[in-house]
């Protein structure tokens, strides 16, 4: 955002992508744009045996959809008759959007087709001096259209692989439909247009396509700051777009190869959200630039900034993939950060969570959890010399809040409500009218209870460090948190405390999910739990906030409630997968101006309206609350091969013979896949294959220790299968 403001490529309807160097619906605020800003689109128009597809409406019936949708790559799919056809999208390099046209024909004799390439380029809703309009023209010697915004800006060329037949430049947009339907020749070689456009280029190619064979070009629109790069950026993609994407398609294979995957009876909403969860994961992880040495997650892709609360959910959510990438990226978050508290900041070391007392913030232990997914992932991988490098900076962390965010009385708050992640909550009283408003002054729940877990923790791996020292020091830290979390605990709920007056904080008819956070971090006492569990069933369904479902979908599962986590996940993940596989653009307001879905986004709204930032790292953590709360995975401690199996179906998953598989696991050096199929109410045949290579030995107990006995007998020793029970826990051991 800050060292290098290129843009966003975005699609556009129909058959379109584009760089969006400009604010736009959907975006994530206003974001820091350079002065010059602008939309440059490529978009295509095709016409084949008398029908013409142009517009969105043109494509109904046929097919139309992406058969191939990654970080890296995006097809438009469709078909007409005998003929297939395939637009490929991929970025080869940083200024040249590609794309490869694709034409399949089945029939027995040959077909032609109209393929119009089409460059509208308007300037952005900021001015600035020197934008007093748009040109465009064409250079029929290298049979490139050339764009430019007159008398300053980013110039534009648009050529490719094959030579055109027909060109024309016009500011109108109907003008360019009336155009490629009454299908004219050449008609214009230059236009201009005064003020912010847009204006539009188009170059026309005939496709002959011999019978039975595929055919296929090369289009590309590059840029430059003058005419002359420009040409020549166009040259150099030309010549190695088709081997960059090789390698981009590569990077996926092994990517995917991975990756989780739903299989089976799951509905095919949340087989592809599944798909776009992830892929949204890919795309918010960046390569190092400025403060960053390492891979870091950017956490949305207008905007991007490092946020300690958001980056744990992520990485824990993308370590099902890519473990060792998750580990950098949380390496890197703290290793690279400005500070012991991780400072929110862009890549150039600028803060941008500042308290109104102008202190330079990053967000507290309870947002993100990331002791609690920190931990996780060191179970998934027994990684120790990561654990190692990781745990200095995770000491000064815990001791940065210990010095700088505990009162006179040693008790922990957050200086506002930013830094809780909770902005403008009215658990700070001061935040509803300013959120960087200091409340030092409330002693936070959350906060004791994520600090006593990031201690006990520190403790585990200083166990496993063999710093006994540091054991006893971490004991002993814990100890203390434990008991002001316990203490906060007032009329069977868990409460804030106002330091100054040393009273509970009631609000009226108010019962936040944060102040289940006791449970989520395994510090409630027992007692505790069973006298908030009757009002779990509150917070099963309306959320709308990622951090939120998480809290709850681990606060119930502590609390022994599973099919309450695994309803409240499932109705979540159920409506949210709807959204983003919805099948066209949302909340159209005009050519440039609309959401699109396939990607996810900054929060899960239950109403009808814009879900907040597009393309957002954390509204794609659903994939981890649905192998933890519905397959029921979860990481156990030793130094064995033993790892939690719970399964916890819905209701609505519950009809007989249906199969629900999760497919490429990874739990220390194992890979297996699992799968529940149902044989009545509440009983499962529970299988999981092990595909690491070689035999298997395996054992089952229930999660009191009672061995189970296995179905599987020595046909094939790497699947271990048993009957099992719905919301019921299982211990699987394995060698």
């Amino acid at each position: 955002m800050v060292r290098n403001r290129s843009g966003v490529i975005r699609s556009v309807p129909p058959l379109g992508f584009g760089f969006w160097a400009a604010d736009f619906k959907g975006a994530y605020g206003s974001g820091t744009g350079g002065h010059v800003n602008y939309l440059s689109l490529l978009n295509f128009a095709i016409s084949i045996d008398g029908k013409n597809f142009i517009t969105p409406k043109d494509f109904d019936g046929a097919g139309f959809s992406s058969a191939y949708h990654t970080k890296h790559m995006l097809s438009y799919d469709w078909s007409v008759g005998a003929c297939t056809f395939s637009i490929k999208y991929f970025l080869p390099r940083e200024h040249t959007l590609s794309a490869i046209v694709e034409i399949e024909n089945s029939a027995p004799t040959a077909k032609t087709a109209a393929v119009n390439a089409i460059h509208t380029y308007a300037i952005g809703g900021a001015k600035w001096w020197g934008s007093n309009g748009l040109s465009a023209s064409y250079n029929g010697g290298a049979d490139r259209s050339i764009s430019k915004i007159w008398a300053y800006g980013d110039v534009f060329t648009l050529g490719s692989s094959s030579r055109s037949t027909a060109h024309m430049v016009m500011p109108d947009a109907q003008e360019v439909e009336h155009w490629i339907r009454d299908s004219p020749g050449t008609r214009t070689d230059q236009a201009s247009v005064a003020g912010r456009g847009p204006i539009h280029s188009v170059q026309r190619y005939e496709i002959a396509i011999p019978p039975r064979s595929t055919r296929s070009m090369l289009v590309c629109l590059s840029r430059g700051k003058n005419g002359e790069w420009a040409m020549r950026e166009l040259d150099t993609a030309l010549a190695t777009s088709r081997a960059a994407l090789d390698g981009q398609l590569a990077l996926d294979d092994a990517f995917w190869k991975n990756c989780p995957v739903l299989e089976g009876d799951w509905d095919d909403h949340w087989k592809r959200g599944w798909v776009y969860d992830f892929e949204t994961l890919r795309m918010n992880v960046r390569r190092p630039i400025g403060i960053f040495t390492r891979p870091w997650d950017a956490m949305q892709v207008h905007s991007p900034r490092s946020v300690l609360g958001e980056m744990s959910l992520d990485m824990m959510t993308l370590s099902y993939a890519d473990p060792g990438l998750a580990q950098d990226v949380i390496l890197g978050t703290f290793a690279d950060a400005i500070a012991p508290n991780v400072p929110c900041v862009r890549e150039d070391g600028s803060v941008n969570m500042v308290s109104s007392d102008g202190s330079e913030c990053g967000t507290a232990p309870m947002w993100g959890y990331p002791f609690h997914m920190i931990k996780n992932i060191f179970l998934a991988t027994n990684d120790r010399e990561w654990m190692r490098k990781l745990y200095p900076s995770l000491r000064s962390y815990i001791e940065w809040w210990l010095e700088h965010r505990t009162d006179s009385e040693g008790w922990l708050h957050c200086n506002n409500s930013w830094e809780s992640g909770q902005d403008g909550s009215r658990r700070f009283l001061v935040a509803e009218h300013n959120e960087a408003a200091v409340a030092d002054f409330v002693r936070t729940v959350d906060v004791e209870a994520s600090m006593a877990e990031a201690m006990l923790v520190m403790k585990y791996f200083a166990g496993l460090l063999k710093n006994d020292e540091d054991v006893r020091y971490w004991e002993s830290l814990s100890r203390q948190r434990i008991q002001n979390t316990r203490s906060m605990f007032s009329g069977k709920w868990f409460r804030d405390v106002d330091s100054r007056s040393k009273r509970p904080i009631v609000l009226n008819d108010y019962y936040d999910v944060a102040m289940l956070a006791p449970l989520t971090c395994g510090i409630a006492s027992a007692e505790q739990i069973d006298s908030i569990r009757p009002m779990l069933w509150k917070f099963e369904k309306g959320h709308e906030w990622p951090p939120g479902l998480f809290t709850f979908a681990e606060a119930a599962v502590y609390a022994q409630e599973p099919g309450l986590a695994a309803g409240g996940v499932a109705f979540t993940a159920d409506r949210v997968y709807r959204r983003t596989d919805a099948r066209s653009v949302m909340f159209f307001d005009s050519t440039f101006s609309y959401r699109i879905p396939g990607v996810a986004n900054e929060f899960w709204p239950e109403q009808d309206v814009p879900a907040g930032g597009e393309n957002y790292g954390w509204g794609a953590t659903l994939p981890m609350n649905i192998i933890r709360s519905i397959i029921g995975f979860r990481e156990r401690e030793g130094d064995g091969c033993e790892f939690y199996l719970a399964p916890a179906l819905p209701k609505n998953f519950l009809a007989p013979g249906r199969r629900y598989t999760i497919r490429n696991m990874r739990y220390r050096r194992m890979r297996f896949d699992v799968t529940y199929e149902v044989k009545n109410t509440g009983i499962l045949s529970v299988a999981v294959r092990f595909t690491s290579g070689g035999h298997v030995n395996a054992s089952v107990r229930t999660g009191a220790g009672a061995p189970v006995s296995l179905q599987n007998g020595a046909v094939d020793r790497s699947v271990v299968a048993f009957a099992g029970e719905n919301e019921r826990t299982y211990i699987v051991r394995c060698e």
